[in-house]
């Protein structure tokens, strides 16, 4: 039965003999590996003793594979292709494994990001990526921060990006149809049925609603919940442009001459930003703002 020793002894002539052959000479494929003429010549010799057959036809100008040989090529190829991938296995578990922790804007990421994220579990399988989306500041350094320029002098970090976007007045043609159109901002704040979110209604721009709204039904910390309440034809909502990018029932509220530039910075913890598990989701997520259009000023 074949020992571990006798196996290693073969692989390394069934791998000599692929590089002879891929180089067409012994000199050649001794160069590329390192070792001398004569070492790579008995591997050779050592092959062909093994299946008393000739596999090279050696000449002064080089070496070609015989019929036996070339036979063997395809089998010996399956085997350095296994061993690539292999090798590949083990680098990347050194280095691209682990979690990464991403603190972000619910709505941004969730609207125009996460759908893509499997794109990176398929390009590296040992990678997890944890979502924080609480709204204060995390005694957990975040290995990535996606905030609004509320937050972001509060998080220690490197700057990667800012992004910039108006925030609108929304609303679907069905709430429209059934509640008609607002003639002006008096109209909709004293007629229409409107959400909004805390972080918002705290902005000094944001006054006039709190005070004037006559139907401001629901006030939330989550975006995902005004959003929803906003599909569901209920009712007018302000929000970025981003949770409006793959919604074409979404509209932009007619007569409303109002809009409000909404600012998100990108923070790098510098403790873990140069690892190549963070390096390969930045690699990622840049891909995929540029894909939904999502202009990123990046500073990296």
């Amino acid at each position: 039965m074949p020992t571990i020793k006798t196996k290693v002894s073969l692989l390394r002539e069934l791998l000599a003999l692929k590089e002879v052959i891929d180089l067409g000479q012994i000199q050649a494929a001794a160069d590329k590996n390192g070792i001398k003429h004569t070492n790579m010549s008995k591997l050779i010799t050592g092959l062909e003793e093994r299946f008393k057959t000739i596999l090279l036809i050696r000449s002064p100008l080089g070496c070609l594979p015989t019929n036996a040989s070339r036979q063997l090529y395809n089998q010996i190829e399956i085997i350095t292709n296994t061993l690539d991938e292999i090798n590949k296995e083990l680098t990347e578990a050194d280095e691209l494994v682990g979690n990464i922790l991403l603190w972000t804007e619910e709505g941004f990421f969730g609207s125009s990001v996460l759908l893509e994220v499997s794109k990176l579990y398929a390009r590296h399988r040992k990678i997890r990526l944890d979502v924080m989306t609480n709204r204060t500041v995390s005694k957990v350094n975040p290995d990535i921060s996606i905030v609004d320029d509320s937050l972001y002098q509060k998080i220690p970090g490197k700057i990667l990006f800012k992004f910039k976007t108006n925030a609108r007045f929304y609303v679907t043609p069905e709430y429209l149809k059934k509640n008609g159109v607002p003639k002006d901002m008096d109209d909709m704040l004293e007629n229409h049925n409107l959400f909004m979110r805390h972080k918002f209604l705290k902005r000094p721009e944001f006054q006039f609603v709190s005070k004037r709204a006559k139907k401001l039904d629901t006030v939330s910390d989550s975006p995902s919940i005004i959003y929803q309440l906003v599909c569901d034809d209920a009712g007018i909502a302000l929000m970025p442009e981003w949770c409006t990018n793959k919604n074409k029932r979404l509209i932009e509220v007619p007569n409303i001459d109002f809009h409000y530039e909404y600012y998100l910075t990108g923070l790098g913890n510098p403790l873990t930003l140069k690892t190549p598990k963070v390096q390969a989701f930045l690699k990622l997520f840049y891909e995929i703002c540029a894909e939904n259009n999502l202009c990123l000023d990046v500073f990296d």
